[in-house]
C-alpha cells in the first residue's frame, strides 16, 4: 500500500510535512514498521488553527442542506472504499477485516448520513417567550482521537462539528495515522471547502498539548484514557474553551435470572470481546445471580473458547493482536495481578498467547472469584477480559453495577423487557442496552458517560448540539 509510508498534515487545503521527529508505526500483526508519521508541534498547530478560522465565516455560512450534502458525498465514497478502508485499520491496530469493514466503513458512512438528515431536522432556531433562540456555530473544533476505533471516532466529531458549520483540526492517533489520510481525501474528493477539514499528527503529549490548550479553538472533542481527558480538560479550560470527553468505561452486562442463559452469555461474551476489548463500552463485567454461577461458567467458558485469533486479514478470524506490544503486557500484568489478589481463571492466560509465532496476541481471559476492590474490577483493562461478578438478588446486582467510577454503558438480558426497563433505570450509565441491541444501531442515539466516563455527547442531534453556541434575540 503507497500510504503507508509517511503520515503527512492538511492545513488550508495543502499537504504538509510535520517537521518533527518521526514515529514508527508498526503492524501488530507483523510486528514490523509499516509507515512513520511526524510530531506536528505548536507551529503547525497554529497554521491549522488559523487555516481553520480563516474557512470559518464561508463554512457557516453555508447552507445547512450543503453542507449536509458534503457528508452524503463521503458516504458515498467510503462505501466506494470500504474493503481498503478496513485493510488500512487492520494493518495499523490489528482489527479483524470483518470487524473493521462493519466498524470502521459501514458504520461511519452510517453515521455520516444520519448526521446529514438529521442536520436537515435540527431546530436551528426556536421562539421562546417573544424571543428568537439560534443555535449558531461554535467555532474552530479541536477533534482528538484514538486507536481503538480509528475512521468510527473520527467521523462521529468531524460529521456533527461540520454539520454545525464548524470547521475543525483533526489530531488522530499516532498509532492509526493512514485510515485517517485516507479518509480526509474523501473529504477533498466530496468538495470540502480548503481550511474547513484540516490535520496535524504527532502524540497527544506533544501536539495533542498545542492543540487542546489553542487560544483560537471553539471547542476541544477528545475520546481517550480518563489522565489525558483531564489534561485535555485542563488545558482548555485555561482558555475557557468547553470540551467533549469520551473516557472509556468498565460496562457491567446484568443477566437476569429470568434470561435466556445461552443467549445472554453469548451476547455478554460478545460486547466484552468486541475488538479483542479494545473498546471503551466493552461490558468487560458480566453480573450473574449466585445460583446461576455453576450453570454460566461452562457457557461462557465454552463461548470464549471458540473465538478464533489470527491474521487480521483472514475472514475467519474474529479476536486480532492488541494494538501494540505496550498494549499487550499491560493486559497480561492486569491478568497476573487479578490471580494473585485471589481470581481464578475460567479460561485464559497470564502469558502471551501462542496461537502464533508473531503478533501481540492475548488468550481471551474470563476470571471468576475477584473480591470488588481487585483492580480487574474496578479499572479499565481495555483488553479481552471478562470479569464474572455474582450477585445475591437484583438490589445487590444494581449495587455492583454502580459501584464503579465509569458511567459509559451498561446491559441488561431478561426475558421481560418491561423489568429490564426498570432496572436500566436504576443504573449510572450513559447508555442501557437490553437484550443484546447495541450503540450502531441506534445511531440517533446519543452516546457518552457519566462519572469518570467524561461529559458531552455524541451521535445524534445531541452530537450536533455540542459544537453550537446559543444566541437569544428579544424583541
Amino acid at each position: 500500500m503507497a500510504e503507508l509510508e509517511r503520515a503527512h498534515a492538511l492545513i488550508g487545503g495543502d499537504w504538509t510535512e510535520s517537521p518533527g521527529p518521526a514515529i514508527p508505526v508498526i503492524d501488530p500483526y507483523h510486528e514490523e514498521m509499516i509507515g512513520e508519521v511526524a510530531e506536528s508541534g505548536l507551529d503547525l498547530v497554529d497554521r491549522a488553527v488559523a487555516a481553520a478560522t480563516q474557512a470559518q465565516p464561508g463554512w457557516a455560512g453555508r447552507d445547512v442542506d450543503e453542507r449536509a450534502r458534503l457528508l452524503e458525498g463521503v458516504a458515498v465514497l467510503l462505501d466506494r472504499d470500504r474493503e481498503r478502508m478496513a485493510e488500512l485499520v487492520g494493518r495499523e491496530m490489528g482489527m479483524p477485516v470483518g470487524l473493521a469493514r462493519v466498524t470502521q466503513a459501514e458504520l461511519p458512512a452510517a453515521v455520516l448520513r444520519t448526521t446529514a438528515d438529521l442536520a436537515r431536522q435540527f431546530p436551528w432556531s426556536t421562539r421562546i417567550d417573544g424571543a428568537v433562540v439560534h443555535r449558531c456555530p461554535a467555532g474552530v473544533v479541536a477533534a482528538i482521537t484514538p486507536w481503538n476505533m480509528p475512521v468510527h471516532q473520527i467521523v462521529a466529531k468531524v460529521a456533527a462539528a461540520l454539520a454545525a458549520g464548524c470547521p475543525v483540526v483533526l489530531k488522530p492517533s499516532e498509532q492509526t495515522p493512514f485510515d485517517a489520510n485516507a479518509l480526509v481525501k474523501l473529504f477533498i474528493e466530496a468538495g470540502c471547502p480548503p481550511g474547513v477539514l484540516n490535520t496535524v499528527t504527532g502524540t497527544g503529549a506533544v501536539t495533542g498539548t498545542a492543540l487542546a490548550g489553542h487560544p483560537g479553538l471553539g471547542h476541544v472533542s477528545f475520546t481517550g484514557s480518563v489522565a489525558a481527558g483531564r489534561t485535555v480538560a485542563g488545558l482548555a479550560a485555561r482558555t475557557l474553551t468547553r470540551s467533549t470527553l469520551e473516557l472509556g468505561g468498565k460496562s457491567p452486562a446484568i443477566i437476569l435470572p429470568d434470561a435466556d442463559l445461552a443467549t445472554a452469555v453469548a451476547g455478554a461474551v460478545a460486547g466484552g470481546l468486541v475488538n479483542s476489548g479494545q473498546a471503551c463500552n466493552a461490558t468487560t463485567r458480566m453480573l450473574v445471580p449466585a445460583h446461576l454461577i455453576g450453570e454460566v461458567l461452562p457457557l461462557v467458558k465454552d463461548e470464549v473458547e471458540n473465538y478464533v485469533l489470527g491474521a487480521p486479514a483472514d475472514p475467519a478470524t474474529r479476536q486480532g493482536p492488541l494494538a501494540s506490544a505496550r498494549q499487550r503486557d499491560r493486559v497480561l500484568a492486569y491478568i497476573s495481578s487479578a490471580v494473585k489478589a485471589g481470581g481464578t481463571l475460567v479460561t485464559g492466560s497470564a502469558e502471551p498467547s501462542e496461537v502464533s509465532a508473531h503478533g501481540y496476541f492475548v488468550d481471551p481471559a474470563v476470571i471468576t472469584g475477584l473480591p470488588e476492590n481487585a483492580e480487574a474490577i474496578r479499572e479499565e483493562i481495555f483488553g479481552p477480559v471478562i470479569a464474572i461478578q455474582a450477585y445475591s438478588d437484583i438490589d445487590d446486582a444494581v449495587r455492583i453495577a454502580n459501584d464503579c467510577d465509569f458511567g459509559l454503558s451498561a446491559e441488561v438480558w431478561s426475558a421481560d423487557a418491561e423489568h429490564a426497563q426498570v432496572i436500566a433505570a436504576r443504573l449510572h450509565a450513559g447508555q442501557v442496552k437490553i437484550n443484546g441491541v447495541r450503540t450502531r444501531d441506534r445511531l440517533a442515539v446519543p452516546f457518552g458517560g457519566m462519572k469518570n466516563s467524561g461529559h458531552g455527547r455524541e451521535l445524534g442531534t445531541y452530537g450536533i448540539e455540542e459544537f453550537t453556541e446559543l444566541r437569544a434575540v428579544l424583541s
